[in-house]
């Protein structure tokens, strides 16, 4: 491992050990009613440091320390939504941390333990590494026994469109935003968002447009089809 990308690593790690790993909230709101909000993505944030998960996520991926990271920040969302008996959160897990259950079977027992709380529960499914259909196959079925609800982020890039269909009817799909910024020049990316929206609906009950800053992004996404929309628009400055 190179100098400086060590160094990233272990100020994650530091952090982690230090709790300045934070969890900023993202709302997911209904495109005709804001104020219906189907649940809050949780995006982790390191204090006191120069690092934004676009940054840290590859590295531990590259270097298979993203699970250890992604078992820390499902349990920290855990633990507020036993404390806010109102809300509904949503984590990333990356692909590459769906690893023998093993690695994760004190989290899914404690889901198991807490239907109340897993019934609460969103995992994203990100869309940057290929899923092991095997091992994917077998983490989502925990989940969805534990009660949890299981979405596939960033679709339409990456592994997003593989992902959804491993995984066999997620409950969610999420369109990537850059859809959505090539959309907003019209014509053929129009036509392109509106038919990646169809695609996920034929897999997913849901399906949301990320990357929505204004009115018009929302109008963008309810012509598309979706029925739900994510972005700056519905967040407070810095989120919660």
């Amino acid at each position: 491992m190179a100098g400086p990308e060590m160094e990233q690593v272990q100020a994650v790690f530091t952090a982690m050990r230090q709790g300045r790993v934070v969890l900023r909230r993202e709302a997911v709101c209904s495109v005709g009613e804001p104020r219906q909000v189907l649940y809050e993505e949780c995006l982790a944030r390191v204090q006191g440091e120069a690092l934004s998960p676009a940054q840290f996520i590859p590295l531990l991926e590259r270097f298979s320390m993203v699970c250890t990271f992604d078992r820390y920040v499902m349990g920290q969302a855990v633990a507020l939504l036993r404390g806010e008996p109102d809300v509904r959160l949503g984590v990333n897990v990356s692909a590459l941390s769906m690893l023998p259950e093993v690695m994760w079977e004190v989290r899914f027992r404690q889901l198991e333990q807490m239907p109340e709380v897993a019934s609460r529960l969103v995992v994203e499914v990100t869309e940057s590494a290929r899923m092991d259909v095997t091992l994917g196959g077998r983490f989502v079925r925990r989940l969805r026994q534990a009660g949890c609800r299981v979405a596939v982020d960033d679709f339409g890039v990456g592994y997003g469109v593989e992902t959804a269909v491993s995984i066999r009817t997620p409950d969610i799909i999420k369109i990537d935003a850059s859809l959505l910024v090539a959309a907003r020049r019209g014509g053929a990316a129009q036509k392109r968002l509106a038919g990646m929206v169809r695609i996920a609906g034929s897999l997913a009950r849901q399906v949301v447009v990320e990357g929505v800053e204004d009115q018009r992004d929302v109008e963008l996404a309810r012509q598309a089809g979706a029925q739900w929309a994510q972005g700056r628009l519905f967040t407070p400055e810095g989120g919660v």
